[in-house]
């Protein structure tokens, strides 16, 4: 166990990040993503190895970890423009609704089987829609490819994220809502209209948010030196606002920062889709890079050794994940008559879970509805991310394979194919 003279949370803080570069860009030379260098950096200096991030050490890093769910919410909402979304065409926002439908119900259905609770088998189907998008853009680009199959495949990956963080949102409120309704013997139906106008308002904070940043933009970007400093200033300051609003009215931790990038990104002529690297590009990867290592010393390594049932259930939710997702696309390319390879390999383009799913899971694990809940309770939403995060570790290691795979022969000559 690390020395109590050596738990400083900034020496702690070095530590993740000098242990996630290591071992992040080991696994990118062994051409595994450096997203599951930084996992397994957790899971080493997590409290069942090396003993660095113990609990008490997670919860002083918290606001690390609340803060990159609400970079990650935010990015995906700044994807949702108009113009993006018109120009996805018919086809595409119907392959992207089936492959985000079927595995929910797919990894429900085997979970509930393998004798899970509800609650618990409901909260990791939610998150199962959830992709990796960073994965498969890169192996899009190692393998340069083009064409209408990687054009139908960035469209899907477009708005799957947002739409899951909506789906998750929901349905994860729903739950909680229930238990703690069944456990306190509150009304049922009082406390999933409590839960309802919760994610209502945190649309409406975080509309506001992104509102109040176009206003300050047209005062503050004005040509006098530093105003570019000013404004990004001031764009840290209102994603603060969302995290600090979620935590202190009971609001969503990824709604308000996506509906704030929502609004930012349909400003006057787009301007923020060109300025957001620039304003928030330095401090992104480090906290990314916190928040995998994080995520990483949150998986139930002792558990898992000592109980195989949490283990079996993380198998199952990739496989019924994987499969849900394939069957899916695949009759839906059949329906919409599309070509060979689309129907194919397509929906093998989405595998892995990363940044979001993990984000999901922990803002709801960690949002002051699950905390009030008893013991017990707490313990069925904690199995469900114990399944999800073991879920996206597996899905990391193999899931680059099979989207190269899809990749490499979605695009082939169809001589070749």
């Amino acid at each position: 166990m690390l020395d109590a003279s050596l738990s400083n949370p900034l020496f702690i803080l070095g530590l993740v990040l000098i242990f996630a570069v290591l071992l992040g860009d080991a696994t990118e030379r062994l051409g595994v993503p450096w997203i599951t260098g930084c996992v397994l950096a957790g899971v080493l200096l997590g409290p069942d190895l090396i003993g660095v991030l113990t609990p008490a050490a997670q919860k002083v890093l918290g606001g690390f970890l609340l803060a990159s769910l609400a970079l990650i919410a935010f990015n995906i909402g700044l994807q949702l423009t108009i113009g993006k979304i018109r120009g996805l065409g018919a086809s595409i926002i119907w392959l992207a609704l089936v492959q985000l439908l079927a595995p929910l119900a797919t990894v429900l259905i085997v979970l509930t089987l393998l004798g899970l609770s509800w609650p618990t088998a409901l909260i990791a189907a939610a998150v199962a829609p959830a992709t990796a998008p960073t994965t498969t853009y890169s192996v899009i680009r190692r393998r340069d490819a083009s064409g209408p199959f990687v054009d139908r495949a960035l469209g899907v990956l477009a708005v799957n994220d947002a739409a899951t963080i909506l789906i998750f949102s929901v349905i994860s409120a729903t739950a909680v809502a229930w238990l703690g309704a069944q456990t306190s013997q509150g009304a049922t139906l009082s406390a999933l209209l409590k839960a309802g106008i919760g994610e209502a308002l945190s649309l409406v904070v975080g509309v506001a948010l992104g509102g109040l940043y176009l206003v300050a933009r047209v005062l503050v970007a004005d040509g006098r030196p530093g105003w570019q400093d000013r404004l990004r200033a001031m764009l840290y300051a209102l994603l603060l606002l969302a995290v600090g609003a979620a935590l202190a009215f009971d609001l969503s931790h990824l709604l308000t920062p996506l509906a704030m990038g929502a609004v930012i990104a349909n400003g006057p002529k787009g301007v923020e889709q060109g300025a957001k690297p620039a304003a928030i590009g330095d401090v992104e990867q480090p906290l990314y890079m916190i928040f995998f290592v994080l995520a990483g010393a949150h998986l139930p390594v002792a558990d898992v050794i000592g109980h195989s049932a949490i283990l079996i259930a993380a198998i199952a939710y990739v496989l019924a994940r994987v499969g849900g997702k394939y069957v899916a696309v695949f009759f839906g390319a059949m329906a919409l008559r599309l070509d060979l390879k689309t129907r194919r390999y397509l929906g093998l383009c989405f595998p892995s879970q990363g940044g979001a799913a993990m984000g999901l899971v922990l803002a709801c694990n960690g949002s002051p509805a699950v905390r009030a809940l008893p013991l017990a309770a707490a313990g069925l939403v904690e199995s469900a991310v114990s399944i999800v995060l073991l879920g996206v570790l597996v899905s990391q290691i193999f899931g680059p394979i099979v989207i190269d795979y899809a990749v490499r022969r979605g695009v082939a000559d169809p001589a070749s194919a």
